[in-house]
């Protein structure tokens, strides 16, 4: 290929649009797949993602948690030494059961209850007596005592009664508030630091472990809480201090863990968590107490339970931070630039194909970056080479490809539709030179048209020539021919070049047919009604391409088969027939149709003979020495019908 002359100077306006357009798609891809993060679907796709991590990396070994879970569930409140005791109630059995858990070695306590109430202010309404009083006193010692190991909840709406603050101390009640996204479900945590002095129970514990997180985290879970977490039944603690194999058992299942007291009950402080979409681990590899654990809930979890994760994901690193400053920018860029390129330069066919293939490209960056503790925005990605690759294509169809088509039709008036596409495609100019192909040639002259010059003035001698051409050509391109040239007063056409025509010799015989058959109206048209009809047919091998030079070049064919076409023209001159074909395209054309041999010799200029043939109906004889009668015209018209009709 070359790239000089005028066409490539028009291409480098186009290589500006084109890389105009590259700018502002891959602009608009980063800034659309920025303002995705935080949609209120992202957090979907992430739950979606933590579900596809666990399929992928199949059953796990479950690791020890540094966190275990101690319930206050329905079997609890059913057991024979329980089931008398409202639950307001239970302050004695938690401090027995969480100084015992403390004994056996646990770190931290965290209570998810808010104790909002105090028997000891309760007072009989018949007698005014406080019947209660005291009560609570072994709870508040056990706060107390236990002081900066011991934590207990309050809410928004709840806080612990005055009694119990002041026996836990200031720092020791703090929020078990958790902040939801924007679609309910609870994914991350914000740290406030120093852990020590935060306002939040999770950093208080995180503390007490001696914990140092500090930037927002995503806990990375891999199975539903509810059956993955280590669990103990408040009734079974109780049951196990009974015992000292009990207690044995009690001490291995919470040494050197923070454990969480809360309440399991159906309906009760449950939120949604990411877990809700991960399988369950099996029962054989969870650790759980006699009792078993309560029920799994369809999509909720409790908050005890979420709690406990926020902690013990954190411990064992089991989480995922923000990426570093610009890295998502740079993804959402690179994943822009992706988009733009395949909307710019594939077919539009392939391009769902290929947006498939970019969001399957983002969401897997996003389950590496999971890997590696980064939690990726997942709709970032995606979102940005879709909408790179949207702006771009339909900035190519709006503006290159009508670009585009407005040269092909501009140009398609002096060139071959096929020759100037592929240029436009390409920006550059063919090379010189070309290929051999087998084509059909024609040359269809205009008899007459010499005497006519000279009785017409200049316009009306190029009217009647556009007007004859007009026609003629409108019969060319209608069964698939191209118009090879205008030369004077005779057109030059070419079937199989450079289109492709399945049976172009029969393709030329029909358009020389229907040329034929317009005789009338041209000479209606133009008035001029001692004008006639000349038409060459002949098929063979020809150089098919560009010739000429680097300055000025014309897209043609060559050859032998050529030259044997014009002067088939003289042998249909000298025996006065409208259409003349060679051997070659007589030897192709179909049986119905009635050829005839109407000469056979040495046309100059070869050194071999050939034979020449028409169609024997009186339309393609001269009206000279053909049938001149109106029955007789129609008669042939008909003939020529019902053979093309059995083709």
């Amino acid at each position: 290929m070359t790239s000089s002359g005028p066409f490539a100077d028009a291409a480098l306006g186009k290589k500006q649009l084109v890389l105009l357009i590259a700018f502002v798609a891959i602009l608009a891809g980063t800034v659309i797949g920025l303002s995705a993060k935080k949609a209120i679907w992202e957090g979907w796709v992430t739950d979606q993602l933590f579900q596809i991590r666990a399929i992928v990396k199949g059953p796990q070994e479950t690791a020890t948690s540094p966190v275990a879970v101690i319930g206050l569930d329905q079997r609890s409140l059913d057991s024979e030494r329980l089931s008398s005791v409202p639950r307001v109630l239970m302050t004695p059995v938690l401090a027995e059961a969480g100084q015992a858990v403390l004994d056996a070695g646990a770190v931290a306590l965290g209570f998810d209850f808010v104790f909002a109430y105090s028997a000891d202010t309760f007072v009989d309404p018949s007698s005014g007596e406080k019947r209660l009083l005291n009560y609570d006193q072994p709870f508040k010692r056990f706060l107390f005592q236990n002081r900066g190991k011991i934590f207990v909840a309050h809410t928004e709406v709840g806080v612990p009664h005055r009694s119990f603050s002041g026996a836990a101390g200031a720092s020791g009640v703090r929020s078990v508030q958790v902040v939801p996204d924007s679609d309910g479900v609870v994914r991350w945590h914000a740290p406030s630091t120093p852990l020590a002095q935060s306002p939040y129970l999770i950093d208080a514990l995180l503390d007490a472990a001696g914990a140092t997180v500090s930037e927002n985290y995503t806990p990375i879970p891999s199975s539903r809480l509810a059956t993955s977490l280590p669990y103990l039944s408040l009734i079974d603690v109780l049951e196990m201090l009974e015992t000292e194999e009990g207690r044995a058992d009690l001490g291995r299942f919470v040494k050197g863990r923070v454990v969480m007291f809360g309440g399991l009950l159906p309906y009760e402080d449950e939120h949604r968590f990411s877990d809700r979409f991960l399988p369950h681990t099996p029962a054989e590899n969870a650790e759980t107490g006699a009792s078993g654990r309560p029920p799994v809930p369809l999509l909720d979890t409790a908050g005890v339970l979420v709690l406990a994760e926020f902690i013990g994901s954190a411990l064992s690193e089991r989480i995922a931070i923000e990426p570093p400053p610009g890295s998502l920018p740079a993804l959402a860029f690179a994943f822009a630039v992706a988009g733009a390129l395949a909307g710019l330069y594939l077919p539009l066919i392939a391009l769902p194909l290929i947006a498939f293939f970019g969001v399957l490209a983002g969401l897997g960056f996003t389950l590496i970056g999971l890997e590696l503790g980064v939690l990726l925005a997942p709709g970032v990605m995606p979102v940005s080479c879709v909408s790179a690759m949207v702006v771009a294509s339909v900035s190519k169809v709006g503006i290159l490809q009508r670009r585009q088509r407005t040269l092909v039709r501009l140009f398609g008036h002096y060139l071959a539709k096929d020759v100037i596409k592929q240029m436009a495609q390409s920006e550059q100019l063919p090379e010189l030179g070309g290929e051999t192909r087998h084509v059909v040639v024609a040359f269809i002259d205009i008899v007459g048209f010499t005497k006519m010059s000279e009785k017409l003035a200049d316009q009306d001698v190029v009217r009647v020539v556009n007007s004859c051409f007009d026609a003629i050509g409108q019969a060319i391109t209608s069964h698939h021919g191209y118009i090879d040239k205008y030369i004077g007063d005779a057109i030059m056409a070419v079937w199989n070049a450079p289109n492709s025509v399945e049976r172009p010799e029969q393709a030329a015989v029909d358009a020389a047919i229907d040329i034929v058959g317009l005789l009338e109206r041209i000479r209606e048209i133009t008035g001029q009604h001692a004008l006639d009809l000349r038409i060459a047919l002949n098929a063979g091998p020809v150089l098919v391409g560009d010739i000429g030079g680097e300055h000025r070049r014309s897209f043609t064919v060559m050859g032998t088969t050529v030259n044997t076409a014009s002067r088939v023209e003289a042998v249909a001159k000298d025996k006065k027939v409208r259409l003349a074909v060679s051997q070659s395209v007589a030897d192709q054309l179909p049986r119905s149709y009635p050829v005839t041999e109407i000469w056979t010799g040495q046309l100059r200029g070869l050194s071999t003979d050939i034979s020449v043939f028409t169609l024997d109906v009186p339309e393609m004889y001269m009206e000279k020495t053909g049938p001149t009668s109106e029955a007789t015209t129609k008669s042939g018209r008909s003939q020529l019908l019902k053979f093309r009709r059995k083709s």
